[in-house]
């Protein structure tokens, strides 16, 4: 778990100068995986100084109650906030179409951080990894570890002079 400790290290020192305020989407999914997680987190959260302030939301589909929230989170995140659609029909189409857009940027940029960290794993660099269209990036999220390995072959032989940064083989989205 070394990111935890970047992270709680990259906290600690950009809070010494201001506050800030860390986002955490789904946190269910993200603290509730392991006890371990959970724990580390928990720690965390009492190392932090008060001037770094942690919102976690929920994930929740039309069937789940809103009100149902596992004793685990309550203590970490002990404020609720909800957020229901419009209840005016006009405004309700819009929201939804907002709402839906949204989930695929956020969808695509998991994907992107998905590929990213696979990358990382091996050793490359990939600096336009921005501009894979979110199709693409929906297909690269599943196969990444597959493709990797040919992107590497395929660069390497295809490049007499690779470029490396960090000691990192630097790659094109294109490749």
């Amino acid at each position: 778990m070394p990111y935890a400790v970047v992270l709680l290290q990259v906290l600690v020192s950009v809070s010494e100068t201001g506050s800030i305020i860390l986002y955490l989407r789904d946190v269910e999914k993200l603290l509730l995986q392991s006890e371990r997680l959970y724990n580390l987190f928990q720690k965390l959260l009492n190392k932090l100084p008060h001037s770094v302030l942690i919102l976690g939301s929920r994930m929740l589909g039309p069937e789940d109650d809103y009100r149902e929230v596992d004793e685990r989170l309550s203590a970490l995140f002990p404020y609720n906030i909800e957020i229901k659609p419009p209840e005016d029909e006009n405004n309700l189409d819009s929201w939804k179409a907002k709402l839906e857009e949204d989930m695929k940027v956020l969808q695509a940029q998991d994907n992107r951080n998905h590929i990213a960290e696979v990358l990382a794993a091996n050793d490359l660099e990939c600096d336009d990894l921005g501009s894979i269209c979110y199709a693409d990036t929906m297909i690269l999220g599943n196969y990444i570890e597959e493709i990797v390995v040919s992107a590497i072959s395929y660069h390497l032989m295809n490049n007499k002079d690779p470029e490396y940064r960090n000691g990192k083989l630097v790659i094109s989205s294109k490749r």
